[in-house]
Parts: structure tokens; sequence; C-alpha cells
């Protein structure tokens, strides 16, 4: 799989920068040996952006690199470097398939009938709301699977991309067309539409379309 030899080859580089931090150990206590400050800094900064991309915030791996790589020692870059290759491991298995693949999809589709419930009761906005849901996690998950960052590094943080942002680099890589591209603003504009009312008047011709072409973009677009 082409995304997964790209991820597995850009862990190596964030392992190869952890060893760097390595090179600069200063003390002759091993726990409490210091290395470089700046280093250090840049290792931590690239590896989390990479396990918040790639496995979630929510993940173990992200969560034990957050507590436990905090201090630029010789021993928390050692952490750091035990945790990423853990991740490693994960991802030369069947981690992408089984994360972002058929497993996802299946609760997404399962999603949409719950939207398609809500349409049915004329629960317009809600519809709106869980069917945009949807379509932003498999924006996520289309962008992860080719090789797009779905995070903007600002000022040393990972910050989501939204949903526009995130379809315009799947067209630029021709994951979908024009065409495709253009519904998927078009809902995305209903979705925030919906968020930001507080009643259900919307266009019922219109979340009618987008929760069933939602439904068609699932089944045909694949990652």
């Amino acid at each position: 799989m082409k995304n997964q030899d790209e991820l597995i080859a850009q862990l190596a580089a964030i392992l190869m920068t952890g060893e760097k931090v390595l090179a600069t150990e200063t003390g002759e206590n091993q726990q409490k040996s210091l290395v470089s400050e700046e280093k250090f800094h840049d290792f931590r900064i690239t590896a989390l952006s990479y396990l918040s991309r790639v496995f979630g915030q929510d993940s173990t791996y992200h969560q034990s690199f957050t507590s436990e790589v905090t201090h630029p020692t010789a021993s928390r870059t050692r952490r750091g470097i035990g945790i990423l290759t853990a991740a490693g491991k994960d991802l030369q298995g069947d981690w992408l398939e089984t994360t972002t693949g058929a497993i996802t999809r299946d609760v997404l589709t399962d999603m949409l009938r719950l939207a398609k419930a809500q349409l049915d009761e004329k629960n317009f906005r809600a519809a709106v709301i869980i069917a945009g849901a949807v379509l932003e996690k498999q924006l996520h998950n289309l962008c992860l699977s080719n090789g797009i960052k779905i995070f903007n590094e600002i000022q040393n943080k990972a910050i989501a991309k939204k949903g526009l942002q995130l379809t315009g680099e799947a067209y630029k890589r021709k994951v979908y067309d024009r065409q495709v591209n253009k519904e998927i603003i078009a809902w995305l504009e209903l979705y925030e539409s919906a968020a930001g009312s507080k009643t259900d008047d919307l266009p019922m011709e219109k979340v009618k379309t987008m929760v069933s072409g939602i439904l068609s973009f699932l089944i045909k677009i694949r990652y």
C-alpha cells in the first residue's frame, strides 16, 4: 500500500531525528543527562503532529507521548523513540485497513441511516448535521489514505483542517473529479448553515440530495 509505505518512511525519519537528539546527550547520570533543548522540542513537535495526524489525539500513542516525552533529557527522548517504534509496528500490520477502511465506512453508513431517519421525521437540521459530520470524517479518511495532511501546523500546534480545505486538496490530488468536489462544497455549505441555525427551516430537497449524495460518495470513492 503506497500510503502505508509513505507513513512508515515518515516515521523512520522522525525516529532518526530522535537518534540525533540522543547524540547531543551530556552528563554522567543517564536518568538526568540532558540533550539539546532545541533539537528535543523539534523532535517532540514533529512526533506529536505525526501521531495526531495518523492515529488521532485520543490514541494511546499520542496520549503516551504527550505525557511521557516532556523534558529535554535522554531518558525522555528514549521513551519517545520507544513509543514511536511501537506505533511503527502497528503501521506495518493492517492498521490502516482496519482503522480507516471498511470498518469505519460501515460505521459512517450506519450514521447516515440515522440522518435518513431524522429526515423522514422532518428534523432537517439534525439530518444535515449528522450527514455533514459523516462527510467530514470521510474526507479525513480519504486525505489520510492519499498522503494529504489533515492538520495545519500553526504556532507549533496541530489544528484539524476544515472540510472545505480537505476537499480542495483532495480534488487537486485528483482523488475525485470536479463535479464531485462541487457537490461536496454545496453539502459542506448546507452543513455550516445548519450548524449555525436553531430551526429546521432548511430546503427539504437539498437535505434529501445531501443525505443520498453522501451515501453514494461513501460507496463510490474508496481508499
